[in-house]
């Protein structure tokens, strides 16, 4: 009650009218006037958290609901492979399958390393000037720009940066007293991607260690031109024609000094360069260039293509593709890496060899979600028959029992699962042998659902793997038809902005408000009431003190008269 102040003597006059009395009295009315607005909050309090609470189990039942819906969960597939030559992935959504890979060859890079050389440091441009060399990936040729007296660690640079499609590094193999190599890889696999290099304007890099070697002569005064006419000796070196005249007479050392001079020229004037010597009675030299070269000596007494051993052991690996047997049948690609085989499914050959590869329905992860969709839904259920109970014997009443945005809830979503038929054709064989088609209908009891009397979902897991390994089409557009139905369900009744439930919210909300503020105006009303009561007491009580005073003051005076006569 209100602080009265100087009222703070209430009931000295008169000994009845004290705050006791005016507690006792605003207790009744209290008891009266607020307690039933206050049971009513408090019934909206409960109502309120219990549907909170309910909407909260619907969303995780919206969730596994969702899973299902969608149709991804059926979609999703697992990969295994029996076997080390391959690796294998499959995206979502690609059909089961089995089939087998048999690796004969893996798909390479082309590979060259250079003669040895003493330092990084070592000059490679020796000519006093700007030099170009050709560099060809897969028919695009790269002209690279080699200052004057480049080192060896400059022409790695330098083809790196070209972007030609090659990666140029040095390796220090700590052997001998020119340690240093330079090896030069192709960044891309497959036979269109080998190396083309023609580096025939600077110092022998030795990439081409190969002798191209002639017939044996008795001395280097013997003839490489008897013909009685001038011949041409032509090199193609990736494609590029260099040829040079070789007059009839002409000697050993002759043909070798004009191979040293440059004579060897192309349509342009440019010249391949060579080192040739006479050693061991003939004649050999190299080519400052790696490809595809080819050598034309008709009509002259030299024989290069037959006493000369065309492997280049400075050439460490040869591009090629790849070449395997898919289901048997060849196939052939550039890369390890096959994309384009099988639609949305990626094969990584690793090594020669057979390996067998079975793409299946992930069904572990489908039986997992529906079991999760069962356990959570039977919850639910149960709390929504908590919420909605009625016990004749106790009398006991839930807190929603009457509410039709509850008690429907249950017959919509059975209805949505176990209402959904779908039709089915099998075909079956006649007595003679024939195919005949015969429709027939499947629903939620031929996929392994049950509901039984307490209105509860049961799962049959076998019933339902037999079901979709028979017909996983069919299966799969079963499931996502009824729990299409659900989820839109769901939607509008409890989980949706809009939905029935959260719409019953806001009013259970305005509701809690509304008696918040018929409980807060009567106790406003009653505390005025009782403060006005407790002056009007006041005003009494101090009528009667004063009556109550004049009275004793008489008394006084009467008794005063009486003693004086005596």
């Amino acid at each position: 009650m209100a602080d009265m102040g100087i009222l703070s003597s209430l009931g000295i006059g008169s000994g009845v009218l004290n705050y006791d009395v005016i507690d006792k009295l605003k207790k009744a009315d209290e008891e009266l006037m607020v307690k039933p607005l206050e049971d009513k909050l408090d019934l909206f309090k409960k109502r309120e958290t219990a549907l909170s609470q309910f909407i909260t189990i619907g969303s995780t039942v919206k969730g596994d609901i969702n899973n299902i819906a969608d149709g991804t969960l059926f979609a999703k597939v697992s990969t295994n492979v029996n076997g080390s030559s391959v690796s294998v992935t499959a995206n979502d959504g690609v059909l089961p399958q089995n089939f087998s890979i048999d690796v004969e060859k893996l798909a390479q890079n082309d590979v060259y390393e250079s003669k040895g050389f003493k330092n990084l440091d070592t000059i490679v441009n020796n000519t006093g000037s700007e030099q170009k060399i050709e560099l060809s990936i897969n028919g695009l040729s790269t002209s690279i720009t080699l200052k004057k007296d480049a080192t060896l660690s400059d022409l790695k640079d330098a083809i790196n940066n070209s972007n030609a499609g090659v990666t140029a590094s040095i390796i220090d193999t700590g052997i001998g007293d020119n340690p240093y190599k330079l090896v030069i890889k192709s960044n891309e696999t497959g036979v269109d991607n080998k190396i083309e290099f023609n580096f025939s304007n600077i110092d022998d890099l030795g990439f081409n260690a190969i002798d191209y070697t002639s017939k044996t002569y008795s001395a280097d005064t013997d003839k490489v031109n008897e013909s009685g006419a001038d011949q041409t000796f032509k090199i193609t070196v990736n494609g590029t024609d260099y040829s040079m005249n070789v007059a009839d007479g002409t000697t050993v050392k002759d043909f070798i000094d004009a191979l040293n001079n440059g004579d060897l020229k192309d349509s342009k004037g440019n010249s391949l360069k060579v080192n040739a010597k006479y050693d061991n009675g003939a004649i050999k030299f190299d080519i400052q260039a790696v490809g595809d070269i080819t050598i034309d000596d008709t009509g002259l007494n030299t024989a290069f293509n037959d006493n000369t051993t065309f492997d280049n052991a400075n050439h460490l690996q040869k591009a090629q593709d790849s070449l395997f047997k898919y289901n048997g049948v060849e196939v052939s690609r550039s890369s390890n890496k096959i994309e384009d085989l099988i639609t949305g499914v990626t094969i990584n050959l690793n090594s020669t060899g057979k390996s067998t590869v079975n793409i299946t329905q992930n069904v572990d992860d489908i039986v997992k979600a529906i079991k999760q969709f069962v356990a959570d839904y039977n919850s639910m259920i149960s709390n929504l028959q908590n919420l909605t109970a009625f016990n004749k014997d106790t009398g006991n009443v839930g807190l929603f029992q009457g509410n039709s945005d509850f008690t429907m809830l249950s017959s919509k979503f059975n209805n949505d699962l176990f209402s959904t038929v779908m039709s089915n054709s099998v075909t079956k064989k006649d007595r003679n042998g024939f195919d005949y088609d015969v429709n027939t209908t499947v629903t939620a009891a031929d996929f392994g659902f049950d509901l039984n009397k307490t209105g509860m979902i049961s799962f049959n897991e076998e019933k339902f793997k037999n079901m979709l390994k028979q017909n996983p089409d069919l299966t799969s557009r079963f499931m996502s038809t009824a729990f299409t139905k659900l989820k839109t369900d769901f939607e509008t009744n409890i989980t949706g902005d809009k939905s029935n439930l959260n719409l019953l919210d806001e009013q259970i909300k305005d509701e809690e408000k509304n008696y918040q503020d018929r409980i807060d105006a009567m106790n406003k009303y009653l505390d005025i009431k009782y403060e006005i009561m407790a002056k009007q007491f006041a005003a009494y009580d101090e009528a009667i003190n004063k009556l109550n005073t004049q009275s004793k003051s008489l008394q006084m005076t009467i008794e005063q008269a009486i003693n004086s006569k005596k």
